[in-house]
């Protein structure tokens, strides 16, 4: 990795210890890849215990039970190695969310009820994430740009499968794409994280078929199936 280049955690490195750093990334041994993880995995439970403010390098450490220059031979700072943490969300969606969508075929319907029950379960399974996410983009401009990123992507992504329906004659062709994408997936992203971060309670599958219903309405979507009859 060259001086210039960004981390997986999304930043710049500079220094002796990030070229260290940017060797163990570039090419991790076993025993490189066991201890990285180790400390992801400890910064993650002290995160989640003691909120993102308040969580230490010291806390940190003490949990992986390894060494402070071992920290600083992974991670450069408690923001990177959360970034790293943080970067997990959009590791998930790309291949449970993001990959199914580019290789999907078939019936537009069935594929959107599925793409919106991964997301869902993508939220619940990294609920402690999304919850020092928002805590964190208090204190970092990278993570809160980061999240807008990821948000604008998401839309981006969704105005595209609208755009495609509406080519192929399945959805409304008046709508505008861009708003509508922006309108849905802020119901989606907003209703998973109050479903699994915030507190609200109701039933997954309900919820799923809810929502999917609420876009095939919104898009006027229809099932192709149904002109071939």
């Amino acid at each position: 990795m060259s001086e210039s280049s960004t981390t997986r955690g999304g930043f710049t490195p500079s220094g002796v210890a990030a070229v260290r750093r940017a060797s163990v990334e570039s090419s991790p041994t076993s025993k490189a890849t066991r201890t990285r993880h180790i400390i992801l995995d400890a910064a993650r439970a002290e995160f989640d215990r003691y909120g993102y403010t308040n969580t230490t390098i010291e806390h940190i450490v003490t949990k992986a039970d390894v060494a402070r220059g071992s920290f600083y031979t992974y991670f450069e700072s408690k923001i990177d190695v959360f970034r790293h943490l943080a970067a997990t969300i959009d590791r998930e969606v790309a291949s449970d969310v993001v990959a199914f969508e580019r290789k999907r075929s078939g019936n537009p319907i069935e594929n959107l009820r599925i793409s919106n029950r991964n997301y869902l379960a993508v939220v619940r399974r990294n609920a402690d994430l999304y919850r020092l996410v928002d805590e964190a983009s208090a204190h970092d401009e990278e993570i809160k740009k980061q999240r807008l990123q990821s948000r604008q992507q998401h839309i981006a992504r969704v105005a595209t499968s609208i755009r495609r329906w509406q080519s192929k004659g399945w959805a409304d062709p008046d709508l505008d794409a861009s708003l509508t994408a922006a309108a849905l997936v802020s119901m989606l992203s907003g209703f998973a994280q109050w479903l699994h971060v915030g507190g609200d309670t109701y039933d997954d599958d309900a919820a799923e078929q809810t929502l999917t219903d609420i876009w095939i309405r919104a898009c006027k979507l229809a099932d192709p199936d149904e002109f071939s009859q």
